[in-house]
């Protein structure tokens, strides 16, 4: 049988010819992924996104469309008007205070049950170098802070408990302090003495998660006296059952100072009275209507 034979010119000429189709089709490929990965990046520029009255309003925490954005504003105003009936109800979270905003990629952090919490699209702090978190009342339970570590490793966390425990090796600092007035409860410190003992007086908190087991209601008032700088983005907190009048004023509180409730949820294991609330603190032009004049001091 007579096989078919290719002179050796042509087999270069053929190898030459496949050599030169590969590297175009590897540079193709290249040039496609750069494209994607541009178009991508550009999405999260303020210049070309087209999201610029949203990164005013949430002090450039997201950035959407305007119709989106506009349409949370519709949302929260529709519900700040529920929310400012103030209803009577033996179990009072039953019918006040339901979430007024809604953030697109909530997520929760930390075990299962007690010891996680929602925090309001954590992935947004993955541009925030300097990010800084507290946690406080943590009674030993440190699954948010090693999650948060796993998830945001360029975060900085502060541990806080009035019972000395140890946070995980690379994972958070530990500060055996009560949070509270520096008055009650005995033995308490406040919070600019806090921060200024730590150095942070001029840094920005993103998450505060706090259960301070009723001392939240002495507490904030003299987080919202002290320099605005201070105020975190995102607070998580557990309220605990007390006068009605005290709840309202804690929630009127945290609505003057433009924070918007973005979760609600109840401790199941602490019972029917015992909710965990997630605030996400806003620019206060977020506040205004088309119809009003004025902004939220």
């Amino acid at each position: 049988m007579s096989t078919l034979s290719i002179p050796p010119l042509v087999q270069l000429s053929i190898l030459v010819l496949l050599s030169i189709l590969f590297i175009w089709i590897y540079q193709s490929c290249s040039q496609s992924t750069v494209s994607h990965s541009t178009a991508s990046q550009s999405i999260i520029l303020p210049i070309n996104s087209g999201c610029q009255q949203s990164l005013v309003e949430s002090d450039e925490f997201i950035c959407e469309p305007d119709s989106l954005w506009n349409e949370r504003k519709h949302v929260y105003h529709a519900q700040d008007k529920e929310n400012m009936m103030k209803r009577k109800d033996a179990i009072y979270f039953l019918s006040n205070w339901e979430p007024n905003f809604h953030c697109s990629h909530a997520r929760r952090i930390g075990d299962m049950g007690d010891g996680g919490k929602w925090v309001c699209d954590p992935y947004r702090l993955k541009s925030r170098h300097d990010c800084l978190v507290y946690s406080v009342g943590s009674r030993g339970d440190f699954s948010f802070e090693n999650y948060m570590k796993k998830l945001m490793p360029q975060c900085e966390i502060h541990a806080f408990d009035k019972i000395l425990y140890s946070c995980p090796i690379k994972t958070c600092s530990f500060h055996q302090i009560i949070f509270g007035t520096g008055i009650e409860p005995n033995g308490s410190k406040n919070w600019m003495t806090i921060i200024q003992e730590l150095n942070h007086i001029n840094r920005s908190i993103d998450i505060l998660k706090i259960d301070i087991e009723g001392s939240e209601y002495s507490f904030f008032p003299l987080l919202f006296n002290s320099n605005k700088i201070s105020f975190p983005r995102q607070i998580l907190v557990e309220l605990h059952p007390i006068n009605v009048s005290i709840v309202h004023g804690f929630f009127d509180l945290l609505r003057n100072n433009n924070y918007v409730i973005f979760n609600k949820e109840n401790n199941l294991l602490a019972g029917p009275y015992f909710f965990e609330y997630g605030f996400l603190k806003l620019n206060p032009h977020f506040f205004i209507q088309s119809h009003d004049s004025k902004v939220k001091k």
